[in-house]
């Protein structure tokens, strides 16, 4: 087998190329930058943070301005159609959760953590949107058995994320 200069040039520059690559390697496993399987580490930052980040910085202003134009009062269409929806979330939410957990399927903890939120924001709108004695009625259901079950759907999602 004949060695022509550009396979020897080749060679060298390969040899070159591999010896760089892996001395980068190198230094990017000991700077912590990558796992040692050559595949890097994820960013605590990221797009996931980033779009967070947009989000709160929108939300924030967006509830100072409804906060200073919404009306204090308001006549809503389809009412029970609302209502009915935010519970059957709830209860979907709270089923799946159940079933996942039989199962022991590691995804408990996001439908735990999506019905304990449901339930908040049950509590909150049913206390917010009452008057008169139906307001007395939905504080104590807030207190007594939303609020409560919340917080047992977010212990149940910690003590998944945990088992992981």
């Amino acid at each position: 087998m004949t060695t022509t200069v550009a396979d020897t040039v080749e060679g060298r520059l390969g040899d070159a190329i591999d010896d760089r690559v892996a001395d980068a390697l190198e230094d990017y496993i000991a700077e912590g930058r990558l796992d040692g399987r050559i595949r890097p580490l994820r960013s605590p930052g990221g797009l996931a943070t980033a779009v967070a980040a947009g989000v709160a910085a929108v939300l924030l202003p967006w509830c100072l301005i409804l906060a200073a134009t919404l009306p204090s009062t308001y006549q809503a269409d389809h009412w029970k159609i609302t209502w009915i929806g935010l519970d059957c979330g709830t209860a979907i939410a709270a089923g799946l959760t159940a079933y996942l957990l039989h199962t022991r399927s590691s995804y408990a903890a996001l439908t735990a953590m999506a019905a304990g939120t449901l339930l908040i924001a049950d509590a909150w709108f049913d206390v917010s949107t009452a008057g008169g004695f139906d307001r007395s009625l939905s504080v104590a259901e807030a207190f007594l058995l939303e609020l409560p079950l919340a917080l047992c759907a977010f212990l149940v999602a910690a003590r998944e994320l945990r088992k992981r």
